[in-house]
């Protein structure tokens, strides 16, 4: 049984006003805002995969998933592909990569759009050979990533390889090892181009001193700005090829892995030029000075090399960068240069030569020969260099340690601390009575009382009383009290009971008993309070805040600009709809309600009223439903909708122990804009008060079909009326 109050039904009635005004107000001022806006010209769409894993006998690459997240980054930051148009996957199968190739070509179709064109970037970070790609060591052939690729309704394809003998893909059509092309005045904008990092019969390597392979590594740096030889803010496909080429020739001719040649086949034809990013706007940039002169290294706060260009003097230079706190260092001749910068979420920032302070060199000796790079390379058997390790760190304070014994470098695989401990990496476990603290890679588990804080990249569990912070991104599990917070991609669970944050990407779970806050999520919120940008998945909490919506919002209030499904008391959404209905039906021979929510999923409340004996009463219900709309123009919809109520005498007066329950589905006609007829059939239950039968709740045929004296009743309705 259900009963209901005149507050709470009256407070119902006008939840649902306010709600029609405000989302009535929101919608027409975001129309107003989209007419100003430009029509676009282009949608780009993107797969990116980054796959460690490459079957029995290959060694486990340790940055092909960190480069496809560096490279999806710079794409939507830059690149103009947005979150709703790019499919990312991590440690991916063959069968994941085909799957996603299908659902990109679904995709793509449903976007044709007159006088828009359409571009696919497809990337890879991992293992191959000569055949074809080797996703956790099974095969795709070259051959059938071509066709594939093939398939998909767009203009221009692109393929980005970073896989030992990739350059085989650029041979089924006459591709060669080529040194870079220049930038040619007749571009073209219509074809494909597919790059290789390396050509057939070599290595691909990648490098623990750059924490990246050497291909990714300098193709994320250029699309960032560094290949913009022009100076006009873009960067083409032709520059930001022929700066990985050299850049990345140059660091691997004297590795153990041997010279890397990037290769590349590109059939393009039509008029303009091929822009694969554009900084102009960028919300965060950098501008190097003219006067700047010599090697730049560009890390973040948590000391991840972010960018690593030659600057040459008299040429500006813009590099587009994530807001926050950068270290740059100006390497010449005998010479080293640091800076700190401080870039801000929409500004311009100026790097002059006078903002860097020299720093004194340390003159050493190589023992047995010159000092050499030594990169890690992605095939078994061939050499690669790891930083010292220093097995056991113990620790009273930081100062105070084992490792300090070493410089304060090394590699720890146990670190254990009184007060803090401290290590320059860490694989394996680290436990801290205060603060547990790795400068670069945490791989396995910090354990502290107070907080734990990883400068570079979390691959496995933080757990502390206070807080988690990983300034590198994680992949794992973070655990805490107070505050759980990851600067970059997050991948795994964030656990609280205050708050979870992830300022860039979360792929997964979090879980707090207060607030959530992610920039991009592909998972689920559930907390109090959610605040996302660009959500896949769901929000679940009292209330709900987002930009774009892919899935569920449950909550009491639900606040987007667009959303799949929002379910609460209260959701506003700007990109949804709002509609007023009167009808008469079998019930009720007045009844009025509105629907509000997103353009498919929408809450319904109504209000009805009837005679009873000698006076009258309300009906009140509250459900949600779907629109389905379908003709030319849409002209045409079918809603179904449930929901359920009860009714009590007049509007204040004594309330009845009962409660109704509908299923209707409605077939409408929109006669002009803002307003329809519409016609159809419901099926109702009834659970009368226990004193009174009340077989005059509807004229209609019921059937009786609960126990006792009255029981409830079940029996089929019709309706009519019209909506505005």
């Amino acid at each position: 049984m259900m009963s209901r109050s005149t507050a709470r039904g009256w407070g119902r009635v006008a939840g649902v006003l306010a709600a029609w005004v405000l989302v009535v107000w929101g919608a027409d001022s975001h129309a107003a805002a989209r007419m100003e806006e430009p029509d676009a010209t282009l949608r780009r769409f993107a797969l990116i995969v980054g796959s460690s894993e490459g079957g029995p006998g290959r060694e486990r690459l340790r940055y092909a998933g960190s480069d496809a997240l560096a490279m999806s980054r710079v794409l939507e930051d830059l690149g103009g592909v947005q979150p709703t148009d790019r499919v990312l996957l991590l440690e991916a199968d063959r069968d994941a990569l085909l799957t996603a190739l299908a659902r990109l070509r679904t995709l793509v179709e449903a976007a044709a759009t007159p006088g828009v064109r359409r571009e696919l970037v497809v990337y890879y970070s991992g293992h191959s050979d000569a055949d074809g790609l080797l996703p956790r060591g099974e095969r795709v052939p070259y051959e059938d990533l071509r066709k594939l690729m093939g398939l998909v309704p767009v203009e221009v394809r692109i393929a980005i390889l970073d896989s030992c003998g990739s350059g085989a893909l650029t041979r089924f059509k006459g591709g060669l090892r080529r040194p870079a092309f220049l930038t040619d005045a007749s571009a073209q904008v219509r074809g494909h181009a597919y790059l290789a990092s390396s050509s057939a019969d070599e290595v691909a390597q990648e490098s623990d001193v750059i924490g990246a392979s050497f291909f990714t590594h300098f193709l994320v740096t250029g699309l960032r700005g560094a290949a913009d030889t022009t100076g006009d803010g873009r960067v083409t496909l032709h520059e930001a090829y022929q700066f990985a080429f050299h850049e990345t020739l140059a660091r691997t001719e004297r590795s153990q892995g041997g010279p890397q040649h990037a290769a590349y086949d590109i059939q393009l034809a039509g008029s303009g030029d091929l822009v694969m990013t554009d900084l102009r706007g960028s919300a965060a940039r950098v501008r190097v000075a003219e006067d700047v002169q010599g090697r730049l290294f560009v890390r973040d706060w948590g000391n991840q090399l972010v960018a690593e260009l030659q600057k040459p003097a008299g040429r500006r230079l813009s590099l587009g960068l994530d807001a926050g706190r950068y270290h740059i260092t100006l390497e010449r001749p005998s010479q080293r240069f640091e800076a700190e910068l401080l870039v801000g979420s929409k500004s311009d920032v100026e790097l002059r030569v006078g903002d860097f302070v020299p720093v004194t060199l340390t003159r050493t000796a190589s023992r047995g020969g010159p000092v050499r790079d030594v990169p890690l390379v992605k095939e078994p058997g061939a050499a690669r260099e790891d930083l010292p390790t220093v097995a056991l760190n113990l620790s009273l304070v930081p100062p105070v340690s084992t490792s300090a014994l070493w410089g304060g470098t090394g590699l720890n695989h146990v670190a254990l601390g009184g007060l803090a401990v401290r290590s320059y990496q860490l694989r394996g476990v680290g436990l801290a009575g205060g603060v547990g603290w790795v400068d670069g890679t945490m791989e396995g588990g910090q354990v502290s009382g107070i907080a734990n804080v990883t400068g570079g990249e979390v691959m496995g569990l933080q757990l502390a009383l206070g807080g988690n912070l990983a300034f590198g991104g994680a992949t794992g599990g973070q655990v805490a009290a107070v505050l759980n917070y990851s600067e970059r991609a997050f991948s795994g669970l964030q656990l609280s009971f205050v708050g979870n944050r992830a300022d860039h990407e979360m792929r997964g779970l979090q879980l707090v008993g207060a607030v959530n806050m992610v920039e991009n999520l592909m998972g689920a919120q559930v907390g109090i309070f959610n605040l996302a940008g660009t959500v896949s998945g769901a929000q679940v909490g009292l209330i709900n805040v987002a930009d774009n919506v892919r899935g569920l919002q449950l909550g009491i209030i639900n606040i987007a600009d667009d959303v799949s499904v929002p379910i609460g008391l209260l959701s506003l959404v700007r990109k949804g709809r709002i509609s007023f209905e009167v009808w008469t039906d079998d019930i009720s021979p007045l009844s009025v309600g509105v629907k509000y929510g997103s353009r498919t999923v929408h809450v319904v409340a109504s209000l009805g009223v009837s005679s009873k004996a000698e006076t009258w009463r309300t009906f009140k219900s509250l459900g949600v439903g779907v629109h389905l709309p379908f003709g030319e123009a849409d002209r045409y919809y079918v809603d179904v909708d449930l929901s359920t109520g009860s009714w009590q005498y007049q509007t204040f007066g004594k309330t009845s122990n009962n409660s109704t329950y509908h299923l209707r589905t409605s077939v409408g006609w929109e006669l002009k804009r803002r307003f329809a007829l519409f016609g159809g059939l419901s099926v109702n239950i009834y659970e009368p008060p226990p004193e009174d039968e009340d077989r005059e709740v509807t004229w209609l045929p019921q059937w009786k079909i609960g126990r006792g004296a009255t029981g409830s009743r079940l029996w089929p309705g019709l309706f009519l009326g019209v909506r505005i």
